[in-house]
């Protein structure tokens, strides 16, 4: 062959390897490009697996932080001292009354205790919601309320709630203890509607806020009339109130008015009534079948009015009630049960009817800027209308009346300090025997003075 065929052939050898070459160096980048972009899709797709995992866990998160949010929890507890005088009533500690053998030898005495150690629960739906609260103190644990309520979600002027609840009458009875300028309810309302709260069901009526009429509201319902205590007879009592709240930038108003409509049992054959006997008043006993129902009726009207200036926030609220009462012979209370037997089973016939009458009145004045709160308090309670003086031979039906001060200090938005001095005067009477027990014809001493400490969250 000659030289320049062997030229030739090397040439054409040297161009088919760099054609293969070349084809090799593509393969290779499109092998290269495979590999790089199966890469990026593999961790593309771990990156979605990531972010669809983190998105679930996000909405699992709202879903049980939505779910909380429909549960809301609160309470306070209160504790407190109470220093009275030798016949004065304490509300903690094992006795409520003077020991000769155990207090001082002044004749006065001391408590100290939890008087209130409240736990709320509130859940809350679109249509409707669950309220139950328990009452927490060194007596023990009890409940407090028990009760649901239930509206239609777009039309909210109406709704029911049935269960164990505040009763719908007044506006003390009603009034939060954790928000109340005195340690206790006026004794009318201790008296009258023993735990304040009752077993039954009522409707509410209330015009939209567009009404002209915003701020009226009816409560209206039927209650056992036992207080927190079990059903054991077909009758129900009848409660209702109509009250209107007007309230401006500068001033708030509400007026009420309550009616209370009901029956009591009485397990005896007989029934005692006031009549005037010769110049004197006098219980006469009269003939009754027996297991009768007697009149309870309760007639109420409350107002309160609450103005805003550079002095702080002053509010005055008053009540005023009157009606007849079956009570026992030495407690003008209403029963807490239906069966009306004390612990030795025998029976105590509410068959006094009494007619009283009762009022109280606040007033209550911010200290300018500072954290404190003047309280002034006046009540009296007349159980028994129709007897005085000397007619009365029974400390139940004698004439209370009450004046009361006190400073508030809330000392930070959850911690509250309450001082509050309270002097009580009764009716005199020469009718009652002294027997070593307190002397009625002068007023008793029985004042007083509670310090207490409050913690709400």
């Amino acid at each position: 062959m000659s030289l320049l065929n062997q030229k030739k052939t090397i040439n054409k050898q040297i161009k088919l390897l760099i054609t293969k070459l070349k084809n090799m160096k593509k393969f290779l980048i499109l092998m290269l490009g495979l590999i790089i972009l199966s890469t990026l899709n593999a961790q593309e797709e771990v990156q979605k697996d990531s972010l669809q995992m983190l998105q679930e866990q996000i909405d699992a998160n709202a879903n049980g932080i939505k779910k909380l949010n429909k549960l809301k929890v609160s309470g306070y507890v209160q504790v407190q001292t109470e220093y009275a005088q030798e016949f004065g009533s304490t509300k903690v500690g094992l006795n409520t009354k003077y020991m000769k053998d155990r207090d001082f030898e002044s004749g006065e005495f001391m408590r100290f205790g939890v008087r209130r150690g409240r736990i709320k629960f509130v859940w809350t739906e679109k249509s409707g919601s669950a309220t139950f609260q328990l009452d927490i103190t060194e007596k023990g644990v009890g409940f407090k309320d028990a009760f649901i309520k239930l509206w239609h979600p777009k039309m909210k002027t109406i709704s029911l709630t049935a269960g164990i609840f505040d009763r719908p009458f007044g506006d003390e009875i009603r009034y939060s203890s954790s928000r109340r300028e005195s340690p206790e309810r006026t004794l009318t309302y201790q008296k009258l509607f023993p735990d304040e709260r009752d077993l039954g069901a009522m409707i509410t009526l209330a015009p939209p806020t567009t009404f002209s009429w915003n701020g009226l509201k009816l409560e209206a319902g039927l209650f056992s009339g036992n207080g927190v205590r079990l059903d054991d007879n077909g009758k129900m009592d009848f409660i209702g109130r109509l009250s209107y709240v007007k309230t401006e930038s500068n001033y708030s108003f509400g007026l009420g008015v309550s009616y209370y409509n009901g029956m009591v049992n009485n397990a005896d054959t007989f029934v005692y009534n006031v009549e005037k006997v010769g110049n004197i008043h006098k219980w006469v006993k009269s003939g009754i079948e027996k297991n009768s129902f007697n009149k309870r009726e309760y007639f109420g009207f409350d107002a309160q009015v609450t103005l805003s200036s550079s002095w702080g926030l002053t509010s005055i609220r008053g009540e005023v009630l009157g009606g007849t009462q079956p009570s026992v012979k030495g407690d003008f209370g209403s029963p807490k049960s239906n069966t009306y037997a004390d612990g030795s089973l025998s029976y105590k016939p509410f068959n006094y009817m009494r007619h009283f009458f009762t009022g109280h009145v606040y007033f209550i004045q911010d200290i300018y800027k500072t954290p404190l709160t003047l309280v002034l308090k006046y009540g009296y309670l007349d159980p028994n209308t129709q007897m005085s003086g000397d007619e009365i031979t029974d400390k139940t039906d004698l004439f209370n009346k009450n004046f009361g001060f006190g400073l508030l200090w809330r000392a930070t938005p959850n911690i509250r300090v309450q001082a509050f001095y309270e002097i009580v005067s009764n009716e005199f009477t020469h009718s009652i025997a002294i027997n070593g027990n307190a002397d009625y014809s002068k007023n008793i001493a029985d004042n007083v003075f509670t310090l207490r400490v409050q913690y709400k969250f």
